[in-house]
C-alpha cells in the first residue's frame, strides 16, 4: 500500500465483512473450542503415559522407565499449562474477581 489506507467504500465493504463474520456463530464456536480441545486431548494422552511409567518405574524401579516418567511429566505440564492459564483468565473475566 501507498499509505493513503482505505478509501470510504473500501472502509463500508470492510465493516460489513466483519459485522458478518461476528454474526457467525458457528465460526466464533469452532474459533474458540478447536485448539484447546486437541490440547486437552494431548494433555490426557502425556498424563495417562506419565501415571503408567510412573507405576512401572516404581514396580521395577528402573532408571530408564524413572526418567521417561520425568520426560512425560514435562510433557504434560507443557501441554496442559496453557489450556489452563486460557480457563482461569476466562473464569475471571466472566465471574468477576473471587470472593476471598
Amino acid at each position: 500500500m501507498d499509505g493513503a489506507g482505505l478509501s470510504d467504500r473500501e472502509q463500508r465493504a470492510l465493516s460489513a465483512i466483519e459485522a458478518e463474520l461476528r454474526g457467525d456463530r458457528a465460526l466464533d464456536r469452532m474459533l474458540r473450542s478447536g485448539h484447546r480441545r486437541g490440547r486437552a486431548v494431548w494433555a490426557g494422552v502425556w498424563g495417562a503415559a506419565t501415571v503408567a511409567l510412573f507405576v512401572a518405574a516404581s514396580a521395577t524401579v528402573s532408571e530408564p522407565l524413572l526418567w521417561g516418567c520425568a520426560a512425560a511429566w514435562t510433557l504434560t505440564v507443557a501441554t496442559a499449562l496453557p489450556p489452563a492459564v486460557e480457563w482461569v483468565h476466562r473464569r475471571r473475566r466472566v465471574g468477576g474477581r473471587p470472593q476471598a
